[in-house]
């Protein structure tokens, strides 16, 4: 009996323990997708998933050749970074940024989600695309890996100057990109040559020549052979930059179709013009992009009347203006016809009074450009 007491006392000990060993561990969770990213990188992969990465942390200064990085921390509590700018910058001594699990990021999938998604562009065939990235960090090996998913589509600009800009979506061009890059450790050996760009072709090397003399202010970007014609990427500060530029175009007689308008995206005018003429079709002249259209109505309206929108037409264009009241156009189109040449005629479409608005008229324009 003394011996069946004993035991049921040490039955009762033992049972005591595990209970107080359940309550004070917890259980053991299932893998909720935080990588560890602890490690030093060499920043690389230069393009639009490096730009979108870096503004989502914050840490633009990382984004000049040879820049590094540090990573600290437990993902499933906070990561904190070092950054080391540029080749002549020196690691920092503090963290240059640290997040919090909940706050600037989740788990998911083995991956750090950035809750902030960015401003961002990309340049597809299709044309311009403008919209929101999020990003993602993983680990990748000994080094780490970022991608970043990009939404957007393009867009129909109502009204831009300087750094105001209005625009709309344009229907039917939505789009999903996701494009990733990767940082290598800095213990993995750099490339055995620096990557050496291909020669120019011809049609390049000529266009780029000629451009030299006419840039003034805008930056070229790049410049893509396509097939005789050349497509050239450019960028630009100010709207009058790009409206210069234009003009010395014209003038230099560089013929160009424009691709994508001028559109204010990240802090500078973006524009892609191609250069040349396609074969057998036969020049048109100056044709120039709607924003520099706009910007020559613009020059001349009175206040009661309103650019709404440009849209090319093939020889021409169709200008949408916003009439505020009994405001006659015929003073418009008399400035137009005697104070710039970029118009060899002007015909008004229909003059519209608005069911919605009382006092606003729409009127429709068709403005040919100079064959000159």
């Amino acid at each position: 009996m003394r011996r069946w007491r004993c035991r049921r006392e040490r039955m009762k000990l033992a049972w005591s323990v595990f209970v107080l060993m359940a309550v004070a561990v917890p259980p053991v969770r299932a893998d909720d997708g935080c990588p560890d990213l602890t490690g030093h990188y060499r920043v690389d992969g230069f393009g639009p998933v490096l730009g979108d990465a870096l503004e989502a942390l914050k840490l633009q200064s990382a984004g000049f050749t040879d820049s590094e990085v540090k990573i600290s921390g437990d993902a499933a509590q906070s990561l904190s970074f070092w950054i080391k700018s540029g080749r002549s910058g020196a690691m920092a001594s503090r963290p240059s940024l640290t997040l919090t699990r909940g706050a600037q990021y989740d788990c998911a999938a083995g991956a750090i989600v950035l809750r902030n998604s960015v401003e961002s562009a990309r340049k597809t065939d299709d044309g311009h695309l403008e919209g929101r990235s999020v990003v993602r960090l993983s680990r990748s090996g000994e080094g780490l890996g970022l991608s970043a998913e990009f939404h957007g589509g393009q867009r129909y600009t109502l009204y831009s100057y300087e750094s105001a800009r209005i625009s709309v979506p344009k229907p039917g061009t939505g789009r999903t990109v996701i494009d990733g890059i990767r940082w290598p450790g800095i213990r993995e050996p750099r490339p055995a040559k620096d990557y050496v760009p291909a020669p120019d072709s011809p049609a390049v090397a000529d266009l780029r020549r000629q451009l030299q003399g006419v840039l003034g202010d805008v930056r070229l970007g790049g410049l893509e052979d396509r097939g005789g014609r050349v497509r050239a990427s450019l960028n630009a500060s100010r709207a009058e930059d790009v409206v210069a530029f234009e003009d010395r175009l014209h003038e230099a007689g560089l013929l160009y179709v424009t691709t994508q308008a001028p559109v204010w995206s990240n802090n500078q005018y973006y524009m892609e013009f191609l250069f040349g003429i396609a074969p057998g079709i036969t020049a048109r002249g100056w044709h120039p992009s709607v924003f520099r259209v706009q910007h020559e109505i613009d020059r001349l309206r009175s206040p009661m009347i309103s650019v709404r929108g440009i849209k090319d037409a093939d020889d021409g264009y169709i200008a949408e203006l916003d009439v505020i009241g009994s405001e006659s156009v015929d003073p418009l189109l008399q400035r137009l016809r005697t104070n710039t040449t970029m118009f060899r005629a002007i015909e008004v479409l229909d003059d519209v009074p608005q069911t919605d608005r009382r006092n606003l008229r729409v009127v429709r324009l068709r403005l040919k450009t100079s064959l000159g």
